[in-house]
């Protein structure tokens, strides 16, 4: 703190009685000096020529402003003080300036004397940043203004001109369907955090982007709400509870269970939330069902997110290397950064660990991450998130996650994270029951705005059982009119059979992906023109089938609502969707189709295209060995092997075999043992495949034989 003031304040010497105040401005004033005496002595000793840099007498101290060194806060207010100047090099000196700020003012310390001169530089850097996207606008570079618009609204995500700037840069480069979605960014923001809904000058803007052909009333119609947080009282106070003992630093996970559609994922975005009301940096990760979700999925959603990702470089290049296995794109966003090399496992494993914590904590802010649907979660990101907390313990993380119990198997790795944590006395487990009767009527009255009769809300209670997602969908659906069905799968469906027949075109399209999905891969597979699109999607996400996730994604408001909507799809049709969807992923992914290859292969299984699929299976297993992820390559191995014995015998196919039972011996080995009978049962199989075919054993099934050997003693 003494060193920054003093940097900070370079221009004049510094009285060491005001030094001392600000510095423990609770202590005595003889306290206070001879606490900066101390600080000053210890300052003098760690830094290098001290005499050299600071300016030392018995009333006053300065850094000397003819030292050797350079200060980033001073280039970036020099920068801004050519900006303002005017010129041709305005727009070079504002990139020049946002460029260099990397994150907030000393964001670690909390200092008083800190926070004003943090949210000075702050507010120059958004204005700055404001000034950039509108010149840049102004001389019609779209392109180029949008990441210098979406940066500020990182920044300061409340401020609506920022969300009309972006519309307009979006449907200026003629992507209406981006420009939406930053529309629908902005109404679920400002509804969560202020409870308003987007101006005037907001909404015409989106009106304006809607297809004229669209009747008056439709394009005005409001979105649906979302439902709001009823009851939870006393599961509220533990959660926040549990916040306050990580903010103060101890590292724990809680785990929010309950059937589906109890509310687990509202409660926890209304805790994220809050916490980053508190000034937490927050980021959420969802998980699906098995379609080849590659390893470290969640832990990568995290790591890409706004509050962590901006500050991934300050990493130093050997952390920067080792992230590159989960984020390859740093090798082309980082100047000369060294690709991976290939390891032994065990060293490779704690070298990523290592890495995987620094990206976590290196915003140096407390951090609340969300795991949604962890019962679908990759082992791998499970394992690590043991090994976060048991690192350190002392961080002011908490990671909530939610889960549905009833699909956790007793051999499921969830229930190893939790024996792991409950040793460590590091978890927490809050289960969610269903709606009272008054609580389901108070769900019902701030839903639809308006009390309901005591019978009206007695028959909802007994409908829908208190589940919050059965009384929202039945609300949704038309309840009022007097229809109701106690299977909510009959809700939804009634509730998409109100679509209009392109929605329910996009929307079978949308849950044939099967997860979130952008525009763009909605657009092509479906084969929908621009107009359609665009009317659809915002038909949709008015209607709360779908709601905007992450940087440039959209996901279905609840699984359950994507499984209906799947179901509702002819089996041809079904087949012919996913053989859409896979050739689409792979012309959008074709500079790099690693990070999707398992959901090709899903979708090409699932098309009745076998070849393709096998294929794929086997490319994905070969992305989650270079992460030595075995559990998951074995996995897929497997899938690939049960595919291809289906096929015609063939000489072709039992080659084919061959070698997937040999890309299977070293995962199998590392995970179940080189003793295993299922590893030795495979060895045979594919000794038998090689005298059949006539040549000789590959080398991995030679090198799994010999430790196989070795390890009997052989």
């Amino acid at each position: 703190s003494l060193l920054s003031y003093l940097l900070l304040h370079r221009e004049a010497p510094q009285p060491r009685q005001r030094l001392a105040f600000l510095l423990w401005p609770d202590s005595t004033e003889r306290q206070a000096r001879t606490n900066l005496r101390h600080v000053l002595h210890n300052l003098r000793h760690v830094l290098p020529e001290p005499d050299r840099f600071l300016d030392v007498t018995p009333r006053t101290l300065r850094w000397r402003t003819d030292a050797p060194f350079e200060l980033d806060v001073a280039v970036f207010e020099e920068a801004l003080s050519r900006a303002e100047s005017g010129g041709d090099g305005s727009v070079d000196a504002l990139r020049e300036a946002v460029g260099l700020y990397a994150g907030d003012l000393l964001e670690g310390s909390y200092d008083d004397w800190i926070l004003e001169e943090r949210e000075s530089l702050r507010q120059r850097y958004l204005g700055a940043l404001e000034r950039l996207a509108a010149h840049l606008e102004g001389r019609g570079d779209y392109a180029g203004a949008i990441p210098y618009a979406e940066r500020l609204l990182r920044h300061d995500p409340l401020r609506e001109e920022t969300y009309r700037l972006l519309m307009r840069l979006h449907d200026a480069r003629g992507d209406r369907a981006r420009a939406l979605r930053v529309y629908y960014a902005c109404v679920a923001t400002l509804e969560r955090e202020l409870g308003i809904e987007p101006s005037a000058p907001t909404r015409e803007i989106y009106e304006a982007l809607l297809p004229q052909e669209r009747e008056p009333a439709e394009r005005h119609a409001g979105r649906a709400s979302g439902p709001p947080l009823v009851g939870r009282t006393p599961e509220w106070a533990r959660l926040t509870s549990l916040w306050r003992a990580s903010e103060s630093g101890r590292t724990q996970l809680v785990l929010v269970s309950g059937e589906p559609g109890i509310g687990k994922t509202r409660i926890v975005e209304e805790l994220r939330s809050w916490c980053a009301h508190r000034g937490a940096v927050t980021a959420e990760a969802r998980s699906y069902p098995a379609e080849g979700e590659l390893a470290y999925g969640p832990l990568v959603a995290w790591l890409r997110s706004e509050g962590i990702q901006a500050r991934l470089k300050r990493l130093d290049r050997a952390h920067l290397t080792e992230l590159a296995r989960v984020l390859p794109e740093l090798l082309a966003e980082v100047p000369d950064l060294e690709p991976p090399q290939q390891l032994p496992e065990r060293e490779q494993r704690q070298r990523l660990f290592d890495a995987l914590v620094r990206a976590v904590f290196v915003s140096g802010k407390p951090l609340f991450l969300v795991a949604d649907d962890v019962q679908w979660c990759d082992k791998e990101t499970l394992q690590f998130l043991h090994y976060l907390m048991r690192a350190a313990p002392k961080a002011r993380l908490l990671v909530a996650a939610t889960a549905r119990r009833e699909e956790v198997a007793s051999r499921h790795p969830l229930n190893d994270l939790v024996a792991g944590l409950q040793a460590l006395e590091r978890y927490t487990e809050i289960e969610l029951d269903r709606l009272a009767r008054e609580e389901t009527a108070t769900l019902a009255q701030r839903f639809v705005g308006h009390p309901l009769e005591k019978p009206d809300a007695d028959r909802l209670h007994g409908e829908t059982e208190g589940n919050p997602l059965f009384v929202v969908e039945a609300l949704r659906a038309g309840w009022k009119s007097g229809w109701m069905s106690p299977k909510v799968q009959a809700v939804i469906s009634s509730r998409l059979a109100q679509l209009s027949g392109p929605a329910r075109e996009l929307v079978g399209v949308a849950a044939t992906v099967g997860r979130e999905f952008t525009s763009d891969v909605l657009a092509r597979a479906s084969g929908a023109d621009e107009e359609t699109l665009v009317g659809t999607l915002d038909e949709l996400w008015r209607r709360g089938i779908v709601r905007e996730q992450g940087a440039d994604a959209y996901d279905f408001s609840h699984d359950k609502i994507r499984e209906v909507a799947y179901l509702a799809l002819s089996h041809t049709r079904r087949r012919h969707l996913h053989l859409r969807v896979a050739q689409t992923l792979e012309t959008i992914h074709a500079h790099d189709l690693g990070p999707v290859s398992g959901q090709l292969a899903a979708h090409y299984e699932r098309a009745g295209a076998t070849e393709q699929a096998i294929t794929w299976y086997v490319r994905a297993a070969e992305v989650a060995l270079q992460l030595h992820a075995n559990v998951e390559a074995i996995r897929l191995l497997d899938r690939a092997l049960d595919l291809l014995r289906a096929l015609p015998e063939t000489s072709e196919r039992d080659t084919r075999e061959l070698a997937i039972l040999g890309a299977l011996l070293a995962p199998l080995g590392g995970v179940e043992g080189y003793s295993s009978r299922r590893l030795s049962g495979v060895q045979l199989h594919a000794l038998e495949l090689a005298r059949a075919l006539r040549v000789e054993p590959p080398p991995p099934l030679v090198r799994s034989l010999a430790i196989a050997s070795l390890s009997r003693g052989d």
